[in-house]
């Protein structure tokens, strides 16, 4: 036998090619399986957030969660947290993990403080720490305008697929899913209680 004639047969040879031709397709495939899962995740996932910016924003702006008391004091922004945004939130979703930033400025002459909140490149608010102790908890008073920001770190399944900032948080690599809503207090009656 020669070396043509073996160079031949291997050629011509058919016995496992669909094991090879699978195991040649098989990464990619399993990659474009892995993208798809985790951006329909993080789309459901973004889509909640802003579903429970909306109910929360709603509760603030009419005035009904600076009415909230817990043993004849104002809420806190822990008790806010998990007994407010949380419950609008689905399961997936760990309240402990939850960041809250909440301000709110007066109406004054332009420019507004909203400006403030900005980032430097003025295409969106500034990102607050990712640590509930240090964000900021102020409900507003009537007619007062109010940013209202929810972010989650949601731990990456892949860095390669991504979409958002993306960041170390306790030694884990998580991407910030952020929610923000923007309001007006409506004219409600003075709250019974401050949170500012």
């Amino acid at each position: 036998m020669t070396v043509t004639n073996i160079a031949r047969r291997f050629l011509h040879a058919r016995t496992g090619a669909v094991a090879v031709e699978f195991a040649m397709i098989s990464i990619p495939l399993l990659m474009l399986i892995l993208a798809i899962s985790e951006a329909g995740v993080d789309l459901y996932l973004k889509s909640a957030l802003d579903n429970a910016a909306q109910n929360v924003a709603r509760q603030i702006f009419t005035g009904a969660a600076q009415n909230m008391s817990v043993n004849g004091a104002a809420v806190t922004q822990q008790y806010f947290t998990q007994h407010v945004v949380c419950p609008n939130l689905p399961a997936v979703l760990s309240c402990s993990n939850v960041i809250v930033n909440i301000v709110n400025f007066a109406e004054t002459a332009s420019p507004t403080p909203y400006y403030n909140y900005v980032n430097a490149s003025s295409n969106g608010l500034l990102q607050p720490t990712l640590d509930n102790t240090k964000t900021n908890f102020c409900l507003g008073t009537t007619s007062s305008y109010v940013i209202l920001q929810i972010l989650y770190p949601l731990p990456l399944i892949s860095s390669v697929f991504g979409n958002g900032p993306v960041t170390t948080l306790n030694g884990k690599t998580v991407r910030i899913l952020f929610s923000t809503a923007v309001f007006r207090n409506e004219p409600f009656p003075s709250p019974t209680y401050s949170t500012c």
